[in-house]
């Protein structure tokens, strides 16, 4: 059984790896020595990683396999399935801080390595569009908007995410903290998807205001004029 992404282990050797490229330096750490720190022998690590760039990279590629498959599996509407995918992607680096803080910390020592992140942004990007293309009417209303919109939960995802990275680490901070994070994370991808929605799934599609419930209480049997009476006396 595969176990949901919040409750998936964190993978040990990528860990290990990217703590000690940390630690030691991206240029001074031998493939040798990563593999040791991971675990494997060096022909090993190879085959799994490929490369020192590419075990920097190793859980993005997890994670975009989970992305794949929670929108295959999605049963919302598509505007709010891409921005649930969104939060997945969220709740990995929250749930790795060590990890993807260490990882954050390479990509701005080392200049090739931010050239790569911004490779692994447009693929989850791609995966929204082509989602969102597969799954929005085909009547040629969508247009271009699906690529804004796709381009935009990544942008908003992002920059949460920076800030996040960012932030003074604080052990306090790991519960409370980082829940609200996501929920504002999430306010703020549904507060786009509203945006972006009467263009790309037409008016009919918007939030509906929430229909007038009116109550009233009359002593004893009431005829039906007392009760219309009544009602329009109770009207907001």
């Amino acid at each position: 059984m595969t176990l949901p992404p919040s409750e998936q282990p964190v993978d040990k050797p990528v860990a290990a790896a990217i703590a000690l490229l940390a630690g030691q330096g991206f240029d001074a750490t031998s493939v040798e020595e990563l593999a040791e720190a991971s675990g494997m022998s060096r022909s090993t690590f190879f085959r799994r990683f490929g490369s020192k760039e590419d075990v920097v990279f190793a859980d993005h590629e997890r994670i975009l396999r989970q992305v794949n498959d929670r929108l295959a599996e999605s049963r919302l509407e598509p505007l709010a399935a891409v921005a649930d995918a969104a939060l997945l992607v969220f709740e990995h680096h929250v749930r790795n801080r060590d990890t993807s803080r260490a990882r954050y910390g390479l990509l701005q020592a080392v200049p090739a390595l931010r050239d790569r992140e911004l490779v692994t942004s447009h693929r989850y990007e791609r995966a929204f569009l082509q989602y969102l293309n597969e799954r929005l009417p085909q009547d040629g209303r969508s247009g271009y908007k699906a690529v804004a919109f796709a381009a935009a939960v990544v942008a908003v995802h992002n920059a949460f995410l920076r800030q996040w990275l960012r932030a003074s680490p604080d052990p306090a901070d790991a519960g409370d903290g980082d829940q609200k994070r996501a929920a504002a994370l999430a306010a703020e991808l549904r507060t786009l998807a509203e945006t972006f929605r009467p263009a790309l799934l037409g008016a009919a599609a918007t939030a509906q205001p929430a229909p007038t419930v009116v109550v009233t209480v009359l002593p004893g049997q009431a005829g039906r004029e007392a009760i219309a009476q009544a009602v329009l006396d109770a009207l907001p």
